[in-house]
């Protein structure tokens, strides 16, 4: 989300060190991260705007559109249907909710949705799906051990004491992104385990990993693709106008129903009186955060410049021109400073 993201640069940036080693360009961007404007508060109608400008990629709004269970079923049901090519009966949709986020750079919600339909429609079995909006470039390189961590996760959760392995459900992972995970141009990539030595050989440990690039080319029918759902012109064509509609909110010239249906409930869910409290309450609550993280950074302005000699008047003309602050709010700066070095003298 978007305070960790705030909280890693600022990790980095307190890390001498390691801070050392970033460019001039680079550190320009850190300070960009830390370098935000505290003071504002958020009215009704300023909240109101902001949602009504989100797609389902960002999560705030992707969160917010499965708070009722009968919508977040057909969301969640059609969404499925757009990539695997059939229809699904959802059976539950459990939101795992972290902190929330509103910036929308937030990556999105984790979502559980158990499926009791197999692939003919006829005998009950139990999938999971885990469905997650990506719309943070930053977080790319991590997308395979995050994966890794949640499967995990599930996975201790889902076999009580003395069951069979063979009690796992099956679990699949569908993270929709804004941006390209592994910079092929495409839209669909999958990972799954294989026996490196022998390809040939099936092992099925039940797991699966989808990414879906919304802007990416299709890729169902390209003689090198091996994925797994039907390589139909139809599908390719359905999956393609899913993911334009969730990165940007535009619907396909010819009306594709399920599209609609999803349409129908986000706009409602975008007039809702409690969706725009709830995102003002966190819009105050992040204010907070990212007003304690400012103060500590500037603290590390202070620290660093005395270690390195640099004189206290230049230091302060730094945290005017970075951070905005006052002579008042630096003096108290400088003061806290102070008193943590008669601490540890």
């Amino acid at each position: 989300m978007f305070l960790a993201l705030l909280q890693s640069t600022f990790a980095t940036f307190c890390d001498k060190a390691a801070f050392a080693e970033f460019s001039s360009y680079e550190r320009k961007q850190m300070y960009k991260e830390i370098q935000i404007n505290t003071n504002d508060h958020i009215t009704p109608a300023q909240a109101k705007k902001s949602i009504s400008k989100m797609n389902l990629i960002n999560g705030f709004l992707f969160d917010s559109a499965l708070e009722h269970e009968d919508e977040a079923k057909i969301i969640v049901g059609n969404i499925l249907k757009a990539v695997f090519f059939r229809k699904f009966t959802v059976q539950s949709v459990t939101s795992q909710k972290p902190l929330q986020s509103i910036d929308t750079n937030y990556h999105g919600i984790r979502l559980d949705v158990l499926i009791t339909e197999d692939d003919d429609g006829n005998n009950p079995t139990a999938t999971v799906y885990d469905m997650e909006m990506e719309d943070r470039p930053s977080d790319k390189n991590h997308l395979p051990k995050r994966l890794r961590y949640y499967n995990a996760l599930h996975d201790t959760k889902a076999l009580e004491s003395g069951d069979e392995y063979d009690k796992l459900p099956d679990f699949i992972s569908i993270v929709i992104l804004s941006y390209d995970p592994f910079n092929a141009g495409d839209m669909y990539y999958e990972a799954k385990t294989t026996l490196i030595t022998h390809p040939q050989v099936s092992y099925e440990n039940g797991v699966r990993s989808i990414f879906l690039y919304c802007n990416g080319k299709p890729n169902f029918n390209t003689p090198n693709s091996r994925s797994r759902i039907n390589q139909l012109p139809e599908h390719s064509k359905m999956l393609q106008e899913m993911l334009k509609y969730i990165v940007s909110g535009e619907k396909p010239v010819v009306t594709n129903s399920d599209i609609e249906e999803i349409d129908t409930i986000v706009t409602k869910v975008k007039g809702r009186k409690e969706v725009t409290i709830a995102y003002m309450r966190q819009w105050d609550r992040e204010l907070s955060i990212k007003r304690e993280i400012r103060q500590e950074a500037a603290l590390e302005i202070i620290r660093f410049g005395r270690e390195d000699g640099i004189s206290d008047g230049k230091t302060r003309a730094r945290l005017k021109k970075s951070f905005g602050y006052n002579d008042k709010t630096i003096d108290e700066l400088f003061a806290i400073v102070d008193a943590e070095a008669l601490v540890n003298n």
